[in-house]
């Protein structure tokens, strides 16, 4: 038999974590000598020993590893299928991380004096909205959106936005309480959840949005990732007549303190 120390002099695992493995009855001692204390091994406890180490390296917990030290091969390929498929799991989003960190430095170093605005993925719920095509004037357009809506008390305190659809005409919207009557061109609807929205938060004025979505666009590009759906411009602060009385928190008569959210829905 090995005095711990030998055993673990010989087995290249040490003292300490053989200890730790005695005191959770993953591989006790062949004997401990009542007077001394000292742990004694015996070679026949290698294949335990070894099995404890190769279910480590494959990454099992030491909860996984007392349930499979001792099961049976039907069982272990069980195991291993569910740890292939973490594993297959990780290796995706790890690579994802990777091709966004890339991208983002690509971008970093694009940007130049205009700065690089951050993009996150999150989910955008469900809304009920009022709808007007924009045409060529989309400040008008929300003027008479906003006062119908104002008109039928059905005005929700949540910031409005534009919706720009890939093959069709642009529209403004209005978030609402409830439905309204469709009058002059105004619709409602309810615009759908998104469940992986890319969004990205601009300050400043309306005509640096273009360029601010065409960053978005190569940077999903560069991710992996493809825009699919409606791109919604959320306007958070913006300037407003003030006979439409909307909430003085969304409202700013400084160009430059402007702040607008681009969403664009994606696939990956």
């Amino acid at each position: 038999m090995f005095r711990i120390g030998e055993f673990a002099r010989f087995t290249r695992v040490s003292v300490k974590m053989l200890r730790h493995y005695d005191e959770i009855g993953l591989l006790p001692p062949a004997r401990v000598d009542r007077a001394t204390g000292y742990r004694y091994y015996r070679a026949a406890q290698l294949p335990r020993l070894n099995r404890i180490l190769l279910l480590r390296e494959l990454g099992f917990g030491l909860d996984d590893i007392a349930r499979l030290v001792d099961a049976d091969d039907g069982v272990l390929n069980t195991a291993y299928d569910e740890r292939e498929a973490e594993l297959r799991e990780l290796l995706d989003r790890t690579g994802a991380q990777l091709r966004a960190v890339r991208a983002r430095r690509q971008m970093l170093a694009a940007a130049g004096a205009a700065g690089l605005a951050d993009v996150v993925i999150r989910p955008v719920a469900e809304e009920l909205v009022a709808t007007l095509p924009a045409d060529d004037d989309v400040g008008a357009a929300f003027y008479r959106l906003e006062t119908h809506v104002r008109r039928c008390a059905a005005r929700a305190a949540r910031p409005p936005c534009a919706l720009l659809p890939p093959d069709g005409r642009a529209l403004v919207a209005v978030p609402l309480t409830r439905r309204i009557p469709a009058a002059d061109g105004v619709a409602t609807c309810r615009l759908p959840a998104v469940g992986t929205m890319a969004c990205s938060v601009h300050r400043g004025r309306y005509r640096e949005l273009a360029g601010r979505l065409q960053q978005m666009l190569v940077w999903l590009e560069e991710t992996g990732r493809r825009p699919e759906g409606t791109i919604r411009e959320v306007y958070l602060r913006f300037d407003a007549e003030p006979e439409l009385a909307l909430p003085a928190a969304y409202l700013t008569s400084d160009a430059d303190e402007l702040v607008t959210e681009l969403q664009v829905p994606v696939t990956t």
